[in-house]
């Protein structure tokens, strides 16, 4: 009944778990190496107001965190998450459907006795099982090093005179895991519509380079070309939602945020399946 998507489940398996664990084991990495390298990390943290820092890493929103073993997590890990939502919501949707045509498996995936349209969402399918990873990577390894340092640590840090401790908002991590899916659901969704339209792997990823790019640069670079917000210039990219700082103002995602970056990917996604179902091929 879904052959198309344990199929692909199989084959996919380690470019679906690499990017997390990569992931991961860098900023856990980073987190245990924390108490020799206190300064420098809280250096680089009151640095990230910089425009600069967020033009490469987006708005991180973590102005409201403070000096904050938090922040730190945050710094590290949503930076990393960024880069990486970036780059997995840009090149792999997009191939989906250019890969099996610049291997000339076109007429074997028209064979399938199903409907073209449930061949691509079981394909799509895929992209989203291995999505669930990011927040149940980011939820695991977030919680458990604030617990594992806390136990090494119980007596927490000191900088400038100012004692912190090792601990965690366990329901903004939670939220903003939540965030980051949302976030690669919709993006993919984007990536797979460029693939339906172009069913070229240049074209394709041209499409959803500027795209998804776009918008990454855009939410860096809003806030150097509209600073008080007024213009709402990073509104356009996707990556300005489920902020930190909203996510702790509100205690949860934003119902708003949720419904546009969730509206945006069922739209892009609900159009490359048509698109494609409708689609004439010349075998």
């Amino acid at each position: 009944m879904v052959h198309v998507y344990l199929k692909n489940l199989r084959k996919s398996w380690l470019t679906g778990l690499v990017p997390p664990l990569v992931a991961a084991a860098f900023v856990g990495t980073v987190a245990l190496s924390f108490p020799t390298m206190i300064k420098t990390i809280l250096e680089r943290l009151e640095a990230m107001s910089n425009p600069i820092y967020k033009v490469i890493l987006g708005d991180l929103g973590l102005e409201g965190l403070g000096l904050t073993w938090q922040a730190v997590l945050f710094m590290y890990g949503g930076g990393t998450m960024n880069i990486l939502v970036l780059f997995v919501a840009l090149f792999i949707p997009a191939r989906i459907l250019s890969t099996e045509i610049d291997k000339n498996t076109l007429d074997v995936m028209l064979s399938y006795p199903i409907p073209r349209w449930r061949y691509l969402l079981e394909k799509y399918g895929v992209y989203i099982t291995y999505s669930l990873i990011f927040p149940m990577a980011i939820v695991v390894f977030m919680i458990g090093l604030t617990w594992v340092m806390d136990m090494l640590y119980p007596e927490g840090f000191t900088y400038n005179d100012v004692v912190y401790h090792y601990v965690i908002n366990n329901d903004l991590v939670v939220n903003y895991a939540l965030g980051i899916f949302l976030l690669l659901f919709a993006l993919g969704a984007i990536s797979l519509l460029c693939a339906t339209i172009f069913l070229d792997s240049n074209r394709s990823l041209t499409a959803a380079g500027v795209l998804i790019g776009g918008q990454y640069m855009l939410d860096g670079f809003g806030g150097l070309l509209d600073p008080t917000g007024e213009l709402g210039i990073q509104n356009f990219s996707l990556f300005h939602y489920f902020s930190l700082g909203t996510i702790i103002k509100t205690g949860m995602l934003p119902l708003s945020d949720v419904i546009i970056v969730a509206g945006v990917g069922i739209v892009a996604l609900i159009s490359a399946l048509t698109i494609f179902h409708k689609r004439e091929f010349a075998i």
